[in-house]
């Protein structure tokens, strides 16, 4: 169904508070597709859909509203509306709720949760953001080795309601320790008499609570698994991570290093539908500001050479061609290499291999361009050619090996690479540009000789 249409069923259908069909509708549908419909309601309106659906369902669609949405709307619920939202999130979307809540709503509402589902919550907030621990799920489904696979499906059917996902059962050993592992499939395929100990996989994947969720996207990729078990600290199973939280980091992590690329950090917990004037120009402004004083360099350079420029003024012509290159050829290059590093493509043990390798490329390129240039010089200023060819094949080598080597030292010094941003490159390409163009110039022509 088009989104559009299923806005105006909604629209339609909530004027005339027909609730059941507004249920049925809802069904049918994945929760995701529900709350693209609605992003354009108002708050009110929203409120007032949700309150007319099943509460599991309500819950289901609450989770993929955009956080600002969910904020304002959890705000605006009286407060059994609130105990029933925050009683059928799954674990993860609750914990995330209520972390996201001031401290005396927060407080108020712990107050009124049951004690096992309070230490569950604490024990999902107790880890730091950009950790495993902070997306993984207590939602899953564990079975103890000496069940028979007959005990075990009936286990999944009366958890699998509360089960982020029932695809595999855990299997843990008296100290919550994961001894194996065990799938839907197997266990529909097995002899009803079998053990889950002789049909599970002993083999189990794991992931650290600690660990960076860098460690989920890799592993989760490389095994094409559907989630993976997570141990704390002393190596008891602690929750599950699912693809699907995986896509979301993923997600996060990507838009937040193209905002960095573009030198607009922190624009990723922003939405541009609806963040104000105010906030897109504080985020946007700072580094740009930065930039500004960086180019004043460039000035600088260029008024120490203005005997070169006014002895051939045809130079000038060149300019912006010529640093330009640089600047592009170094922002093609760090882009390529945080994304390398984003995926582990590349170590930091790999930079003087692939520096030797990017010496090659970027002089390839650069000879390639100064060919180019050199003919545009020759029905231009032919006096010039060999100039701007030198500057050319030398712009181009150095602005590449700056956007190569800047996020390999941004991860040295455990910094996000991704700042290495396609300006701040730019800029230094600009700055190195002007020096080596005219000093070229200066030498090649004899200037000031």
């Amino acid at each position: 169904m088009e989104i559009i249409t299923l806005r105006e069923q909604l629209h339609s259908l909530l004027s005339e508070r027909r609730a059941n069909e507004i249920n049925s509708l809802t069904e049918s549908l994945h929760p995701a597709v529900v709350a693209e419909a609605m992003e354009h309601f108002s708050d009110p309106k929203i409120s007032a859909i949700l309150g007319l659906i099943e509460v599991h369902r309500r819950a289901d669609i609450f989770a993929f509203l955009p956080e600002e949405r969910q904020m304002s709307i959890f705000h605006a619920m009286y407060e059994s509306g609130r105990m029933e939202l925050v009683t059928y999130l799954s674990h993860d979307e609750r914990a995330d709720l209520l972390h996201a809540l001031p401290e005396p709503t927060r407080e108020s509402i712990m107050k009124k949760i049951a004690q096992k589902e309070r230490e569950d919550i604490r024990r999902l907030e107790d880890y730091d953001e950009g950790t495993i621990g902070a997306i993984m799920t207590s939602d899953y489904v564990a079975v103890s080795p000496n069940m028979t696979a007959a005990q075990a499906l009936e286990k999944l059917r009366r958890e699998s309601p509360e089960a982020e996902t029932i695809y595999y059962a855990y299997v843990l050993n008296d100290q919550r320790e994961v001894i194996g592992v065990v799938s839907l499939r197997q266990l529909i395929l097995a002899r009803p008499d079998k053990t889950v100990d002789s049909i599970m996989s002993h083999v189990v994947i794991t992931l650290s609570a600690g660990a960076p969720t860098s460690d989920a996207v890799r592993e989760l990729g490389r095994t094409g698994l559907l989630a993976l078990p997570v141990l704390d600290s002393r190596g008891r199973m602690a929750g599950i991570v699912t693809h699907d939280d995986v896509a979301e980091v993923v997600e996060e992590v990507t838009t937040d290093d193209f905002h960095r690329l573009a030198a607009a950090p922190g624009l990723t917990t922003l939405s541009m539908r609806t963040a104000t004037f105010g906030q897109l120009l504080l985020k946007r402004l700072p580094w740009l500001m930065i930039l500004v004083f960086m180019n004043v360099f460039s000035g600088a350079g260029i008024a120490f050479f203005e005997d070169t420029i006014e002895a051939v003024v045809a130079l000038v012509f060149f300019l912006p061609l010529l640093i330009d290159s640089g600047g592009n050829a170094g922002s093609q290059a760090a882009t390529l290499m945080v994304r390398a590093l984003a995926i582990g493509d590349l170590r930091m043990r790999d930079w003087f291999r692939f520096f030797r390798k990017e010496i090659g490329i970027s002089l390839c390129m650069g000879v390639a361009m100064g060919a180019g240039v050199a003919l545009i010089a020759s029905f231009r200023a032919p006096e010039v050619i060999a100039v701007v060819a030198m500057t050319m094949t030398t712009t181009v080598m150095v602005g590449s090996l700056i956007g190569m080597t800047l996020p390999f030292l941004l991860t040295k010094l455990k910094l996000d690479p991704a700042s290495a941003s396609a300006p701040l490159i730019t800029s230094l390409a600009d700055i190195s540009g002007v020096i080596i163009y005219f000093s070229i110039a200066t030498w090649w022509l004899g200037i000031g000789a």
